[in-house]
């Protein structure tokens, strides 16, 4: 197989791999695409899943029937030009009455588009030729109400890859609780600041559901050692089956539970049988023990690579007091390495960064918070969203120290500067001053 063909089939919808379904309401649906299983989307109506697998992510679907068959459409945001006219809706009335179709009228429509017995566009037709004031609307305001026909009336969806970009973006608009409020720029600001990339070796305590991990193990690409902290016996990371990681991208993470961080705690035990006792087992209860003592030496491994430290920075985002996570964390990370902690809340990186500052191991404790504008861009219709967070979160930056005392016998002398403090020496020394004066009067 080559790289061309490898990069292509990447870019193709797998069987049991997670899809993000965009809808046009505006609205978003994460499923598990299984093959041979009806997709329901709602009042978008079903689709079967076997028609999207093999199909290109990005790429916007109709539903035609009501068996569930689906295909290509224009996306649905796709907006064409529209000429400005002189026309205004000063004197237009919008409210029901305009409205020539009644509600039941209106649904009978919709459940024959439903069951693929009247497409859409003949449906958002009828609307606009019932309504009595459209002909007095706009040009701008024709296409706003064709728009919102669409959104209402089309069964159309488009699958969207899971990234952290999508995957933030979701949950940020569904369930923002989930991932502690952060926003993807203040995601990218933390990223950056940690300088997480390849071949990298971190430590993450995270508390998004997965959000930071997820985001470090899209960096790193499979490449260095990621090692996350978590509360419980059991990670809660559920973003990170969402992503159709490989792996080789999963083989670097190794997650360890904070009550296992202290190095004098052993080992949960765990017998290790010998071979003849092995071979003694029924076929059940050896499955059984090979899973279990691969859980064993897949705990046992990733304590080992918490305490072997040396790691390239730490990333901190827990419901704990900062200060107390980085006191028991700072002797695992090197030298001149960045810490990075985020909140929603600036009060409690407030008073670490004041706790850093005073403190002689770390050094430049910055709290920032960053700011975006979103806004919608159509021809003659630029301007900012109406409604946008107010918020992302707070970031606090500083770099590791390690302070030791100054060793004199460490400085590196240069041959230049030696050789000038010994002819110093030599000219200021008086008995060099004294035998030069005896061979002087020797001569004479």
């Amino acid at each position: 197989m080559t790289e061309e063909t490898k990069y292509e089939d990447n870019d193709l919808i797998q069987a049991q791999q997670t899809v993000i379904i965009e809808m046009p309401s505006g609205n978003a649906k994460i499923i598990s695409l299984k093959p041979n299983t009806m997709v329901n989307l709602g009042k978008f109506g079903t689709f079967q899943s076997d028609h999207l697998i093999g199909k290109p992510f990005g790429l916007s679907y109709e539903i035609i029937s009501k068996q569930g068959e689906i295909r290509p459409v224009v996306h649905v945001s796709k907006n064409n030009n529209i000429e400005e006219t002189a026309a205004n809706n000063q004197m237009i009335i919008d409210d029901a009455s305009n409205q020539t179709l009644t509600h039941e009228q209106v649904l009978a429509l919709k459940e024959k588009g439903l069951q693929g017995e009247l497409a859409t566009e003949e449906i958002i037709k009828m609307m606009v030729d019932s309504h009595s004031g459209f002909s007095k609307k706009t040009e701008y305001s024709k296409a706003k109400y064709i728009e919102r026909k669409k959104k209402k009336f089309m069964k159309t969806f488009t699958p969207v890859r899971p990234t952290i970009s999508t995957i933030n973006d979701y949950f940020f608009s569904k369930n923002p609780d989930k991932i502690k409020h952060m926003r993807i720029d203040t995601l990218s600001q933390l990223l950056s600041m940690a300088n997480v990339r390849a071949n990298s070796k971190l430590l993450v305590v995270d508390d998004t559901q997965g959000l930071v991990v997820s985001s470090c193990l899209e960096r790193m690409g499979g490449f260095g050692q990621l090692v996350a902290i978590h509360e419980g016996d059991h990670h809660n990371y559920d973003i990170l089956r969402y992503m159709n990681f490989s792996k080789a991208v999963q083989s670097v993470f190794h997650p360890v539970p904070m009550t296992m961080i202290d190095q004098s705690i052993p080992n949960d035990p765990f017998d290790i049988l010998t071979k003849e006792q092995e071979a003694a087992l029924s076929e059940n209860d050896t499955i059984s023990y090979g899973r279990r003592k691969a859980a064993w030496e897949a705990r046992v491994k990733c304590r080992k690579a918490l305490h072997e430290g040396n790691f390239d920075g730490l990333i901190i985002s827990s419901s704990f007091q900062p200060e107390t996570v980085i006191k028991e964390l700072l002797q695992y990370v090197n030298g001149s390495r960045p810490i990075v902690v985020y909140s929603f809340n600036k009060e409690v990186l407030l008073q670490t960064a004041y706790w850093m500052r005073r403190s002689s191991d770390f050094l430049n404790a910055e709290l920032t918070e960053s700011s975006m504008r979103e806004y919608q861009v159509l021809p003659g219709r630029m301007h900012p969203n109406m409604n946008m967070s107010c918020g992302g979160g707070y970031l606090l930056s500083t770099l590791r120290v390690i302070d030791c005392p100054f060793d004199p016998s460490l400085v590196k002398k240069s041959a230049g500067d030696s050789n000038d403090r010994r002819s110093k020496k030599k000219k200021l020394s008086p008995a060099a001053t004294k035998t030069s004066t005896e061979e002087t009067a020797t001569v004479n």
